[in-house]
C-alpha cells in the first residue's frame, strides 16, 4: 500500500470520527429541544435552528457511510456511492442556507425588534424542495453523458460530485456555500454597526445587553466560514488552475474534517445562544426583585410576612384567602398603634380602638394565643 492510500484510509478514519461525533452531538441536542415544553417548540427560533440541525444530521449520515469505504478498502461508483453523494451534498447546502436564515432572523429581531411568523413554512417549502431539486438533479446531467456517473469518489474518501462534471460542483455546492457565508458576513457586519452606534447612546444597563449579544452572535459567521472556507478555497483553486488535486491529500482531508464537524460546532453555538433573542425576560425580572427587597425591608410588611409564616408552619386553616389573612393582619397593626395615641390622649375611648394591647398570657395553642394577644372578649372591633 503507497503512502497516498494509506494517508487516504486514515484520512477516511478521521472524517468517520468527526462525522460520528457531530451526529450524537446534533442528536443530543435534539432530543434536548424536543423534550422542551409544548409551548418552546412553536417559537420560530426552536424551529429554525430544529431544520439546521436536521440538515447537519443528513451531512453527518452522509459521511458516517464511509465506514463502508474503510472496511473494503476501495471506493466503489455505484447505488451506494450516488445515496453517499446525494445526502453529503444535500446536508451542505441545506445547512449553509439554514444558517443565512437564522442570521436574517437574528437581525430582524436585534435590529428592529420585528419576526416575521412565517419565515419558517417560507424557508422550509423553499430551501428544501431547491435543495433536493439540485442533490437529485445529477441523475438526470448524467444520462445525457454516456453513463458517466454524476457522483464518484472525491478526495479517497467519500463519494460527492465526479470531477468529471467541474461546473456542477460550483453551481450545485460551492457558490451557493460562499454566497451564504458572504451574506451573512455583510448582515452581521451591518448589525454589528448598529448594536455600537446604539451602544454608545445606551444607558448601562442597555450597554451590558447590546455587549452581551455581540459576544454572542459574533460566532455564527466565524464558526461557519472557519468551518466551510478551507475545504471550499482547495476546491475554488483547483477549479481555476484546472487542477482539483493541487494541494494534494494532506490538505483535503484535514479541511474535509474540519468541514464535517459542523453539526458539533452548531450544537455548541446553540447552547451557548439558545436564549439570545430572549433577554427581555431576564431584564423583566430586575424590577420585580427590586420591589422584593424593598418590600422585604418594610416593617409593617416583615410583620405580617412573619404572622403568616407563623400561622403556615403551624399547619393552621382558616376559610379567610391569603389576601384577606394579610389585610386583617395589617388592619390590627395599624389598630394597635393608633390604640397607644387613643389611650394616651382619652381615658374615655381607651377601647373605642380595634383591639387591647398584647396580653403577656401565652397558651400552647398560636391561634389562642394570637386571639388573647389582639382580641378580648369585652373589646369592640370598629372599622380603622
Amino acid at each position: 500500500m503507497d503512502d497516498v492510500t494509506e494517508f487516504n484510509l486514515r484520512g477516511t478514519i478521521a472524517i468517520l470520527i468527526t462525522s460520528t461525533i457531530s451526529n450524537l452531538a446534533v442528536f443530543v441536542v435534539f432530543l434536548c429541544i424536543i423534550s422542551q415544553n409544548h409551548s418552546s417548540l412553536h417559537t420560530v427560533v426552536t424551529r429554525l435552528v430544529l431544520n439546521l440541525f436536521l440538515s447537519d444530521f443528513i451531512q453527518s449520515i452522509g459521511f458516517m457511510l464511509s465506514y463502508n469505504w474503510a472496511i473494503k478498502g476501495i471506493i466503489e461508483p455505484g447505488i451506494y456511492c450516488d445515496i453517499q453523494g446525494f445526502l453529503i451534498n444535500l446536508g451542505d447546502v441545506a445547512s449553509g442556507f439554514w444558517a443565512f436564515v437564522i442570521c436574517v432572523h437574528t437581525y430582524m429581531r436585534v435590529v428592529h425588534s420585528y419576526e416575521y411568523p412565517h419565515i419558517v413554512f417560507l424557508s422550509m417549502i423553499t430551501i428544501w424542495p431547491f435543495n433536493i431539486l439540485i442533490s437529485a438533479l445529477g441523475f438526470a446531467i448524467q444520462l445525457g453523458t454516456d453513463g458517466k456517473r454524476f457522483y464518484g469518489s472525491a478526495g479517497g474518501s467519500w463519494c460527492w460530485i465526479d470531477k468529471y462534471y467541474q461546473e456542477y460542483r460550483i453551481g450545485f455546492h460551492y457558490g451557493i456555500i460562499l454566497f451564504n457565508a458572504a451574506a451573512m458576513s455583510v448582515i452581521y457586519t451591518i448589525m454589528f454597526v448598529i448594536l455600537y452606534k446604539r451602544q454608545t447612546m445606551a444607558t448601562r444597563g442597555s450597554k451590558r445587553v447590546l455587549q452581551r449579544v455581540n459576544k454572542k452572535l459574533v460566532w455564527y459567521p466565524a464558526v461557519y466560514i472557519v468551518l466551510v472556507f478551507p475545504l471550499a478555497l482547495q476546491r475554488i483553486v483547483g477549479l481555476a488552475f484546472q487542477n482539483s488535486n493541487i494541494w494534494s491529500s494532506f490538505y483535503l482531508i484535514p479541511a474535509a474534517s474540519i468541514f464535517t464537524s459542523a453539526g458539533l460546532a452548531n450544537a455548541i453555538i446553540y447552547s451557548i445562544t439558545r436564549n439570545l433573542v430572549s433577554v427581555k425576560p431576564v431584564i423583566s425580572m430586575v424590577p420585580k426583585i427590586r420591589r422584593s427587597i424593598t418590600t422585604a425591608s418594610s416593617p409593617t410588611t416583615y410583620f405580617i410576612n412573619t404572622r403568616n409564616s407563623f400561622f403556615t408552619s403551624e399547619s393552621i386553616t382558616t376559610d379567610m384567602e391569603p389576601m384577606s389573612i394579610t389585610s386583617a393582619t395589617k388592619s390590627m397593626r395599624i389598630s394597635y398603634i393608633e390604640h397607644s395615641t387613643i389611650y394616651e390622649c382619652d381615658d374615655d375611648s381607651r377601647y373605642s380602638s380595634a383591639v387591647t394591647p398584647p396580653s403577656p398570657i401565652h397558651s400552647t395553642d398560636p391561634l389562642n394565643n394570637h386571639n388573647r394577644n389582639y382580641y378580648n372578649s369585652s373589646d369592640t372591633i370598629s372599622p380603622v
